[in-house]
């Protein structure tokens, strides 16, 4: 990295300082919508809460305050990729998109929407017939994943920016570790994937063990959290249980990060930075981050795709899936991310 590229990324993690805590926890809002709603925990398609806005009021912006910086005039779709194993080059080594959400800024309606898919969600993928969302990013990268979701809802995401539960090992390390409350069980599955992550980032495996014994609240390290994160039949909860559980180390994680002192806040910000992968321009990062105050008083808005009623779920032969009525969908992003309208099928419950 040169010196010009050095000091501008200092300038941009001095000034994002202040605001990740507030991004990451709406980001968390988004992706609770659809990790619930998972094969084979999915009972009752269609009954998900849907398009729930925070009571945060929309504020009048003050006169003039736009002024000494640049100002936000697009609606702007950032695509945010949870990747369950490795970013890869190919299909061979490449993992699945585990999290997948759309997040909106939209300066017209003030309005900050986070969008879920569910990872089930059946899409149709030129001359490849159907899959699953988070499939597709698993054989056609990040490229693939966004043409889909174009194709398919009729959103083109601006850019896009990636994790891997891997980064979890590093992130919550440079909080202190997580508190977690654990059971025997989870413990019980913890151990092979302890061993797997250890071999993964080259540390010792005794330094990580967890024994059943000690079941409760513990201070899990990056290591315990990054295995944690990855169990999946433990107390019954397979893939809702997984995303829950990561889900937990994620809240605990920008908690935890937000009340850091300044000094530990900017350690943190740079391991955030450089686990990061995206194709976000320095110059919409520096945007973004001189308008951080003005985003605070955006309305919050979390939602879900496929929305309420508009979907069945299902095996369909050639696995799981779920299956939405792609026009509706379609027009509900629309009328959602840039109308500011964000009605439930068939009307308001």
């Amino acid at each position: 990295m040169n010196k010009k590229k050095r000091r501008l990324r200092a300038i941009l993690i001095a000034l994002l300082v202040p605001v990740l805590g507030f991004i990451g926890t709406v980001i968390v809002l988004g992706m609770q919508r659809a990790m619930r709603y998972e094969a084979p925990e999915i009972e009752q398609a269609g009954q998900a809460v849907h398009a729930v806005p925070t009571p945060t009021p929309k504020p009048k912006p003050s006169p003039g305050s736009t002024a000494a910086r640049p100002a936000l005039s697009e609606t702007l779709n950032l695509l945010l990729i949870g990747v369950d194993d490795v970013y890869g080059v190919d299909e061979e080594s490449r993992g699945n998109a585990d999290g997948v959400i759309i997040a909106t800024i939209n300066p017209h309606t003030r309005e900050l929407i986070f969008t879920s898919f569910m990872r089930d969600t059946r899409v149709r993928v030129q001359d490849r017939g159907y899959d699953k969302v988070t499939n597709v990013f698993h054989t056609g990268g990040v490229e693939l994943l966004m043409e889909v979701l174009d194709q398919n809802f009729g959103i083109a995401p601006d850019y896009y920016a990636m994790f891997t539960y891997l980064d979890v090992v590093d992130i919550v390390d440079a909080v202190g570790g997580v508190d977690i409350d654990l059971s025997m069980e989870e413990i019980y599955f913890m151990e092979p994937k302890i061993r797997g992550v250890t071999s993964e980032t080259h540390t010792n495996y005794e330094d990580n063990a967890i024994s059943v014994d000690e079941a409760g609240l513990l201070t899990l390290n990056g290591v315990q959290a990054a295995a944690y994160c990855r169990i999946r039949p433990a107390d019954g909860g397979y893939d809702a249980g997984r995303t829950e559980r990561t889900r937990n180390v994620i809240s605990q994680v920008l908690v935890k990060a937000f009340k850091l002192p300044a000094a530990e806040m900017l350690q943190f910000a740079n391991v955030f930075f450089e686990k990061m992968r995206t194709n976000i321009p320095d110059d919409v990062f520096l945007t973004l981050a001189m308008n951080a105050s003005d985003l605070r008083q955006y309305t919050l808005i979390s939602d879900r795709i496929p929305i309420d009623g508009s979907y069945e779920s299902g095996n369909t032969g050639s696995g799981y899936y779920v299956t939405p009525d792609y026009e509706v969908n379609k027009k509900h992003l629309q009328d959602s991310l840039y109308k500011g309208i964000h009605d439930r099928v068939g009307g308001a419950e």
